[in-house]
């Protein structure tokens, strides 16, 4: 590998980059003119926590989650819960008003006859006054409507006409009521006459004000509710500067203008005319529908030899088609030809890119995020989603945002805010798990309802939209947002901050590379919560497949391996009671058959279970390779065959174990639909190793705007890749059998370096050798469920051009791997994590608040319990320990400057004794609060109210120290952040500690002591994800003794934790869990079994070495790295460096 850190322009160079949930493979391959690779110029692997909080692991909240508590809801209505509260200030403090509980009023519509009242005529009763005014005024504060985000609140001081939503709302109620209202009457005085209108007094549940079916339908205006202050405060003599003051604080809001950071720096419109608004998110209605249209409008409706769009009318129609069947079943492109009335070969344009390059899409897109909320657990939400119009579902989906939502303005919804008001931490929770959409679209809100509009008007695709509403040409494109923008999902945003970082490092080194290649698994590119969601599925459906195998093969008595063939095989027999598809004669597992409803053109399968069925040797043999609807209607069919009859026997298929039944009718469905299929498949084009995640593609299309930015010319080739490529890549080409990782040849997970193996075997495809690849896999597959000769490892590509480069990739991967192994014998692959070294970064405390006051005898006494705090009289005798948990540092402080204080012994028994705490006085029979007693040492932990919390997860850094004497020693002292809130402006790493705090009081007493007389020198410090390379040859016994002799290669650790007062938690970086091997796999794989002291060591608890040894014995560097992974020695940026801690 290269090891020059100076630039180098102009070298031919390819990149890989390989995405997991927690780590990123990236690799830098230089290479000649035919693209074989000559040297690593970079070759290293980046791990993160997926944004995953520490503390919550467990749960795997993210620390976007827990930092704010649920933050993506509660901010939204903590912001309107304080501007209530100041409301409730200035009525009360200010003016003198009282405040009376709504929850109190035994009709909940009372506010509205309040306000219609305050119109009727002045009220000379004083309390009555001002009570019926304090309604009034906090009623309308929590439903102020609409303004527009860009107008400032002296707007509404003036006077104004009614708006035309006010208009629409006389007219409405005054057709309801069948009388007439003046021009000016306000919404109090319509909504008043509304409710007390003896048609719907008395009626419960009428009538409805609010949501898709209430008499609002819509959102009121701030302008109309000032003026109906306006005309309040007139009314009952309100003088003009405290009705200007009231509407102020009611309509309070924050502007817009200077959100941007707190917006995650969030893209604007670059339509004309259309800057002033942000880019919309994805997961909001609008987009959605957009989404939809702006793919339909592309199909075509072929007739004959022409082509023709759809109709205003048919695209309308199969919009309202998806939204009607989307939530029952999985809509395909049949469904929609069906919707038409015409041959599926007869709608064309399903192939095409979707909009603005997005992806081919396999199936026609559908309203992905009503998707989400109707899959979700929360009964009161899906009720709500289902009765909101568009508007309220998009402020919804703006509460649930993590970068700030699709407004333009940052003020809160009513409604929305009240109902997530009342969310239970188990509805929190369930929020969670709600994976919307993400990313943001290329338009704003008001940009995409405008071009939704017209394409449905008018049937025009989204470029003839784009043409006629915006006046812009058809090769006009919206820029791409920065690859490093956020999105909202902590894993994903982990990943793109440093895809972007590398990139850009990369590019100034070297230059513009050729070829930029990204694998990703499955769950690379999404948060944590639902990875661990998807990989418990899959674990029960695991399980349910081994059951069901493990019944097949006793029932058939097969021995040995069960093929995945076979089990297509026996499940699809026993789907269709055990008949032949196609003549429904009785077929057993010996005698059947599988057969290709529908081949493709080019003599290639597709090998969906749709397109699978268990026939006879009889029709299989007379079908040939043709569909089986022409086959059927042919005189060549034998008797018994005919589509009607098959799809009757379908009709009366029996469900599979495992298989849902929205999973089976869907099932049904398709098969119905090949089995009336006329026409072969179109050719494989094997691309289905390309991936069409939606961050995939957003990633590439980042990436290529990024380079497009520096040079229109030199753009690289940017390839997306699903993760189970580089599986076969490494397979066919013979990388996998000679890569030297540890744990033995081939991919191991034990390794950590196989995401640098990975990065350099993306980093070497190109797409002709990916659609040879795709082309062995399908050959695989349809030869192994037909039973007909293996040949597909013989194939190299189609004869030419094709088969050339697979050839030529082969000898790429073979020189890769000779390559590859060289930086595995010198350690040279290195391991990147950022460091977290900002304070308050995550949760200062645990969220449980336990009690100072533990259980106690009959007679009284405490009983010391775990989980609980102890109390003792101010005269007792107190030991140094019980001191040293006093509940606060001016309790610890006061105690410790006693009279009597001993700094050995504590404080004895004194019943004269009394202290003042931060100015009031104890005496000497009055209990004083200390935290719970731990074996360990002092617990670190914080008064709260009400009680006290844990700080054991909340350690910002630990210090290092040497302490100088006869013999020279060392130890830490671990800081709380709670200590360092107050010093966020300073040197948080050197700042000096006060003895009274809870770092230095759960230190061990000789640092403590070392600190006090000026023996203790610091010599550095050390944080979580830090990196130490260790002279292990300094160990050689126990548990740590016998990994190091094994995996001598294991020289650097991760700081993995603060154990104690006085050791370290450390793990090996190159080792992971995830390729341990458990008793029964080395049975099964006749491999050695992950011994018990690599588990301890790699896993739990880790390595745990005391400061003291580890420091004493020498040799500890502490590595610090660039984003390239080289060690950084000096920072002209003020970032940590590399230094030897001694």
């Amino acid at each position: 590998m290269i090891d020059s850190s100076a630039n180098i322009q102009g070298v031919r160079y390819r990149i890989g980059i390989d995405v997991g949930l927690k780590s990123v493979g990236f690799c830098a391959v230089e290479v000649d003119q035919r693209d074989q690779p000559i040297r690593l110029l970079n070759s290293m692997v980046f791990i993160h926590d997926a944004g995953v909080d520490p503390n919550e692991n467990k749960a795997a909240k993210s620390r976007k989650l827990t930092a704010g508590v649920a933050r993506r809801t509660r901010r939204l209505y903590r912001t309107r819960h304080q501007r209530l509260v100041n409301l409730d200030r200035v009525l009360s403090k200010e003016f003198g008003w009282p405040l009376p509980d709504f929850s109190s009023f035994k009709d909940p519509r009372e506010p509205w006859h309040v306000r219609a009242g305050l119109l009727d005529g002045y009220i000379a009763d004083d309390e009555k006054r001002k009570e019926a005014l304090s309604i009034a005024l906090r009623h309308i504060a929590r439903h102020r409507g609409w303004r527009n985000p860009y107008a400032k609140v002296e707007t509404l001081l003036q006077r104004s006409e009614p708006s035309d939503f006010l208009k629409g709302l006389n007219e409405r109620i005054g057709t309801a009521l069948r009388r007439s209202f003046p021009e000016d009457a306000t919404p109090g005085q319509l909504i008043d006459a509304y409710l007390a209108h003896p048609d719907y007094v008395g009626r419960a549940g009428t009538p409805k004000l609010r949501g898709p079916k209430g008499i609002l339908a819509g959102k009121l205006h701030q302008s109309d509710n000032a003026q109906e202050i306006r005309r309040i405060c007139d009314v009952q003599q309100i003088d003009p500067a405290d009705r200007d003051r009231l509407i102020r604080v009611v309509f309070e809001a924050k502007s817009p203008k200077g959100s941007a950071k707190e917006r995650g720096l969030v893209g604007y419109d670059e339509l004309p005319g259309q800057g002033k608004h942000v880019r919309a998110e994805k997961a909001h209605p609008a987009f959605q529908l957009f989404r939809m249209v702006s793919v339909l409008a592309n199909l075509r409706i072929r007739e004959g030899r022409q082509e023709r769009p759809l109709s205003p009318h048919e695209l309308q129609g199969l919009v309202d088609f998806i939204d009607q069947v989307s939530l029952k079943q999985e809509v395909t492109w049949q469904d929609l030809a069906d919707n038409l009335g015409i041959e599926r070969s007869d709608l064309r344009g399903t192939a095409k890119a979707s909009f603005d390059g997005s992806p081919v899409l396999r199936n026609p897109p559908t309203d992905v995020t009503t998707e989400k909320i109707m899959a979700c657990k929360v009964k009161w939400l899906k009720e709500w989603w289902k009765d909101a119009d568009d508007e309220q579902r998009g402020y919804m989906v703006d509460a649930f945002s993590n970068s700030g939502g699709s407004e333009d303005g940052t003020d809160v919804n009513d409604e929305v805010a009240e109902l997530l008001e009342q969310a239970t931490e188990e509805d929190q929770l369930e929020f969670e798990k709600i994976s919307l959409p993400q990313g943001r679209a290329s338009y704003s809100l008001d940009s995409l309802r405008r071009l939704t509009c017209r394409m449905l008007s008018e049937g025009a695709d989204l470029h003839t939209a784009r043409r006629l509403e915006f006046k812009v040409g058809d090769d006009w494109k919206p820029a791409v947002e920065p690859i490093g923008a956020p999105t909202g999902n902590p894993a994903v945003d982990r990943v793109l901050k440093q895809v972007s970082r590398w990139l850009h490092a990369a590019t100034e080194r070297w230059g513009e590379p050729t070829v930029i290649n990204i694998e990703h698994a499955r769950d690379g590119l999404g948060s944590e919560r639902v990875a661990r969601e998807l990989m418990r599925e899959n674990e029960r459906r695991r399980k349910a497949n081994a059951s069901a195998v493990a019944e097949m093969a006793a029932k058939l008595k097969l021995s040995g391996k069960v093929h995945r063939s076979d089990q297509i095989r026996y499940f699809a027999l026993q789907r269709q009671n055990c008949q032949c598809l196609y003549c429904g004669v009785p077929i057993t597992y010996t005698t059947a058959e599988m057969d290709h409803i529908v081949p493709r053109a080019d003599g290639s399968s597709t090998n969906d279970r749709s397109n699978l069925a268990a026939v006879c040797r009889t029709c299989n043999h007379m079908k040939g390779k043709i569909p089986f609807a022409v086959w059927a209607s042919s005189d060549k069919a034998n008797q018994g065959v005919s589509v009607t009859g098959a799809l009757e026997r379908v009709n009366m298929w029996q469900r599979d174990n495992g298989m849902s039944p929205k999973q089976f009718k869907q099932l049904q469905r398709e098969v119905s639909a090949r089995l009336k299929s006329r026409k072969p498949d179109e050719d494989f084009d094997g691309r289905s190793m390309e991936s069409v995640a939606w961050m995939a593609v957003e990633l590439r299309a980042r990436i290529e705007g990024f380079y497009r930015s520096r040079d229109e010319e030199s753009v690289p080739s940017v390839g997306v890749y699903r993760g189970q490529l580089t599986a076969e890549a490494r397979k066919a080409s013979g990388f996998e059998s000679r890569v030297n990782l540890i744990g033995g040849r081939g991919k191991t997970r034990f390794d950590r370096r196989h995401h640098a193996m990975d990065a350099l075997v993306i980093a070497l495809m190109n797409p002709s050798v990916s659609r040879t690849l795709a082309l062995r896999l399908n050959m695989r597959d349809a030869q192994r469920l037909t039973g007909v000769e293996e040949t597909w490892k013989n194939f190299y590509g189609k004869p030419g051009e094709a088969s050339q480069r697979f050839e030529s990739w082969r000898e790429s991967m073979l020189r890769g791997v000779e390559i590859f192994n060289i930086a595995l014998s010198d350690n040279a692959i290195p391991f990147v994590e950022n460091i977290r070294l900002r304070v308050g970064s995550s949760v200062i405390h645990d969220a449980t608040v336990r009690s100072f006051c533990p259980p106690k005898t009959p007679e009284g006494q405490q009983i010391i319990t775990k989980g609980y705090g102890e109390q003792h009289a101010l005269g007792a005798a107190m030991p140094v320990e019980l001191i040293d948990r006093a509940e606060t540092p001016a309790l610890w402080t006061a105690l410790t400057r006693c009279p009597d204080f001993d700094p050995k012994k504590g404080l004895p028994e004194n019943p004269q004794r009394t202290i003042s705490v931060n100015g009031t006085h104890v005496g000497p029979t009055e209990l004083v609060n200390f935290f719970e007693f731990s074996k360990s040492g002092p617990k670190a932990c914080l008064k709260v109210r009400g009680g006290y919390v844990d700080l054991s997860g909340a350690i910002h850094h630990a210090r290092i120290y040497r302490i100088a004497g006869k013999k020279t020693a060392y130890a830490m002292v671990r800081v709380f952040q709670v200590d360092l809130l107050r010093h966020k402006d300073q040197d948080v790493f050197t700042t000096p500690l006060k003895p009274s705090s809870i770092s230095m009081r759960t230190a061990e007493p000789k640092i403590r002591e070392a600190l006090a007389d000026g023996t203790a020198t610091q010599i550095g410090w050390l944080v979580e994800g830090d990196e130490l390379v260790i002279d292990t040859s300094k160990y050689s016994g126990g548990f740590i003794g016998e990994v190091l002799a094994r995996y001598p290669e294991a020289t650097s650790w991760r700081v993995s934790g603060f154990k104690t007062p006085s050791k370290l938690r450390v793990k090996p970086l190159l080792l992971s869990k995830e390729g341990f091997v458990d008793e029964n796999e080395a049975a099964k794989f006749g491999v050695e079994a992950t011994t018990e002291a690599v588990q301890k060591t790699v896993d739990d608890p880790g390595w745990l070495p005391a400061v003291n040894v580890l420091f004493g014995a020498g040799g500890v560097r502490v590595i610090r790295r660039n984003c390239l992974g080289e060690e950084r020695y000096r920072s002209s940026a003020s970032l940590p460096v590399s230094m030897m801690l001694e």
